[in-house]
């Protein structure tokens, strides 16, 4: 896992991983992407950003789904612990979940429970565009929204610097023209043939707001 940032408006201050252990049915050891936190200054303001990229659906969609409530439930102990220290804090959650927002793991991030005693619900922008059968990947005909960004309420409460919009980010040059898969994402390849395209995923991407004083 990476963060990318332009280094003018962001200064990272702490980062850290944490590894995601899981299990196989058979109680095997299953390797799996690491969770990525990084903390720093957005234009002056500390920001803790967390980077994901949740088990696959190999296997079958219910088959693995058990592997991503335990992504989220790691999650929410990272949450929990940035909570601790801060309770207003600014954070970030994205990346590509392989679950749609109104799917069980994430809403194990966006409701309110009592798994940890710090956790606080975020605020999932994208399910409203999902809800308008908007995606950022395709599968049989069928949009899905894996790539999603998620906030704590602090975004939502702060009139200085705040949160304003979500959108996908899916120009016509990064759609497939023609064929089967028009419209579908532009992919780098399909069957071991290289497309020349970009990835089997559109990019989304959040609008803040920032008050000069």
């Amino acid at each position: 896992m990476a963060l990318l940032y332009k280094h003018e408006s962001f200064l990272p201050v702490h980062s850290t991983h944490y590894r995601l252990r899981l299990k196989s049915e058979k109680q095997f050891s299953i390797t799996t992407r690491d969770q990525l936190v990084v903390t720093g200054y957005l234009w002056g303001e500390e920001v803790s950003v967390l980077i994901n990229h949740w088990p696959s659906r190999r296997g079958g969609k219910k088959r693995s789904a058990p592997l991503r409530k335990a992504a989220a439930r790691l999650q929410q102990q990272i949450m929990d612990s940035l909570f601790n220290l801060n309770p207003k804090a600014k954070i970030l959650m994205l990346g590509d979940f392989n679950d749609n927002p109104s799917y069980a793991s994430l809403l194990c991030l966006t409701k309110e429970n009592d798994y940890y005693p710090h956790f606080q619900p975020l605020y999932n922008p994208m399910q409203a565009l999902a809800q308008k059968g908007l995606g950022s990947l395709a599968y049989r005909n069928q949009w899905f929204l894996f790539d999603q960004i998620l906030l704590s309420s602090a975004w939502l409460k702060d009139p200085n610097f705040f949160y304003l919009q979500t959108k996908i980010f899916n120009p016509p040059w990064l759609r497939t023209t023609q064929g089967r898969y028009k419209g579908y994402p532009y992919r780098t390849n399909r069957s071991g043939g290289f497309l020349k395209g970009y990835s089997d995923h559109f990019p989304v991407y959040i609008l803040l707001g920032l008050k000069k004083s």
